[in-house]
């Protein structure tokens, strides 16, 4: 050691310098980084940190959240290409994620081979960067997640920082405290102005956004969320943490409206419709109940805001927003005829050069024609039908109504994305790969097959009723046991 070092190192405290010598060295060999640990940081930096703060020169795909994702991406590759690491067995939810990417490189090779301008070919790297880093996270989280509990974990964390996303808007909804004014962090720069609370409707009522981008980005969020939030409230044990949990309920519920949306309107109700459909019928009475006696606190509460969403609906013929989406239709189909079956290149159609288009569904037509829209739809469709794998064949409730819970944020998020482009928000985005990488990993860990049973509802099973194919057989069944026995019967 330097002699010039050692009367500094004798004048530190004994216990420091054990600390720094012993303790810190020896808890780093043992503590391990995993996968649900990069998981949480990612649904962290995601979801807590305004949007627009990003890397220097990155633009919107210098989240730190997306940085953390293509480091993901990067050891998920390093664990591929050696033998043994990923789970063996057909993947669905791999070979889906891995078919994506591929077509986002086939539509960006279309792209280059068209011959961008400068910026559309900045937009496509750009574009390339970000899907590989959602891409990673959600292949991560399939293949990486070891148990149940795991996976019961990284869905709990995000439903931790959504409702404190909602708690975040509540503030500024409230007229108390901006939070994100005052989140700043070395390194990171804003790209865009900060979006700020705006006003909606004949009251001039806050329209907020929290940490996401757009208002409607926060209210879409929150409403996919919600379903989930409902299943670990419903099935959590008795004490705190069921409080805590209803609490999440509360604020992500009640953080829906402050968006004054129609596109998170819509989403929620689509949402906790298809959820609502496994319960009893005893069980979505009282959720009715519930969902009226919360509907009137919230109007008492904040007088005129429900009003105005309904005005949105009924005002809709004389809406600008609703007015300028139809009248670009013509405009749409007049630039994919151009280009119908490839499009013009993932990635590549940006609003400086075409149109603002607030339509994933038709954004993605433009970008990647009938194949990329095509690409677009598989990617809600096939996690929809292994989460519904594991509600119908799944051997408990719990596990069940989890396979409900997040089956039901996808028709819902595929609707969404009609009503505003939804693959330009990173919240967005990486809230949907986060369910797609949960739902590959809990098909796998349940061991659902397409030769695995389905399972009829127990006496005691409260919030999940029996399949209605598996009820309809179970019933012509004991018709048909019935049958030979009234015979024998009446001789």
């Amino acid at each position: 050691m330097n002699d010039e070092w050692k009367p500094a190192l004798l004048r530190v405290p004994p216990v420091l310098h054990r600390l720094w010598v012993y303790w810190i060295p020896l808890l780093l060999r043992r503590r391990q980084l995993t996968v649900l640990g990069l998981l949480i940081a990612f649904v962290a930096l995601q979801f807590l940190i305004p949007s627009r703060l990003v890397i220097g020169g990155m633009g919107a795909a210098g989240r730190p959240s997306v940085a953390v994702g293509v480091m993901i991406a990067f050891l998920w590759l390093v664990a591929a290409i050696r033998p043994h690491q990923l789970p063996s067995g057909t993947a669905p939810i791999r070979v889906l994620i891995c078919g994506f990417v591929a077509l986002q490189l086939f539509g960006y090779a279309i792209g280059v081979d068209r011959g961008p301008t400068p910026d559309e070919l900045s937009s496509a790297n750009m574009w390339l960067i970000f899907i590989l880093a959602m891409a990673g996270v959600a292949l991560a989280a399939s293949d990486g997640l070891r148990d149940r509990r795991e996976v019961d974990r990284l869905l709990c964390a995000v439903v931790l920082v959504a409702a404190v996303m909602a708690l975040i808007g509540a503030l500024q909804f409230f007229g108390i405290v901006d939070l994100t004014r005052y989140i700043r962090i070395p390194g990171l720069h804003l790209n865009a102005e900060q979006i700020g609370i705006s006003a909606r409707g004949d009251g001039n009522f806050p329209r907020v956004a929290s940490t996401a981008n757009h208002y409607i980005e926060f209210g879409v969020v929150l409403a996919l969320m919600l379903p989930i939030a409902l299943h670990y409230a419903l099935f959590s044990p008795p004490g705190r943490t069921r409080v805590w949990r209803w609490v999440a309920v509360g604020l992500i519920a009640s953080g829906i409206p402050f968006s004054i949306s129609r596109s998170a309107i819509l989403t929620v109700m689509v949402a906790v419709s298809m959820l609502a459909v496994v319960w009893p019928w005893r069980q979505r009475y009282n959720a009715g109940v519930i969902a009226i006696l919360a509907t009137a606190a919230f109007h008492v509460v904040n007088r005129g805001v429900l009003g105005t969403i309904k005005g949105l609906f009924l005002n809709a013929d004389n809406d600008p927003s609703v007015q300028d989406r139809i009248a670009r239709t013509d405009y749409v189909i007049d630039l994919w005829s151009l280009r119908p079956w490839l499009g013009r290149g993932a990635g590549m159609v940006t609003p400086e050069r075409y149109i603002l288009l607030d339509n994933q569904l038709y954004m993605t037509l433009l970008a990647g024609g009938v194949l990329g829209l095509f690409g677009l739809v598989m990617l809600f469709f096939v996690p929809y039908l292994l989460a519904r794998s594991v509600r119908l064949r799944a051997k408990d409730q719990e596990t069940r109504h989890l396979g409900q819970a997040l089956a039901a944020t996808l028709p819902a998020a595929l609707m969404a994305s009609g009503t505003f482009d939804s693959f330009s928000f990173s919240t967005f985005v990486g809230t949907m790969f986060i369910i797609f990488g949960a739902i590959g990993a809990l098909h796998r860990i349940v061991g659902i097959t397409v030769h695995s049973p389905l399972q009829l509802a127990a006496p005691g099973d409260r919030f999940v009723t029996s399949p209605l194919m598996a009820d309809i057989r179970r019933r012509l069944r004991a018709g048909m046991a019935r049958g030979p026995l009234l015979a024998r019967n009446s001789r």
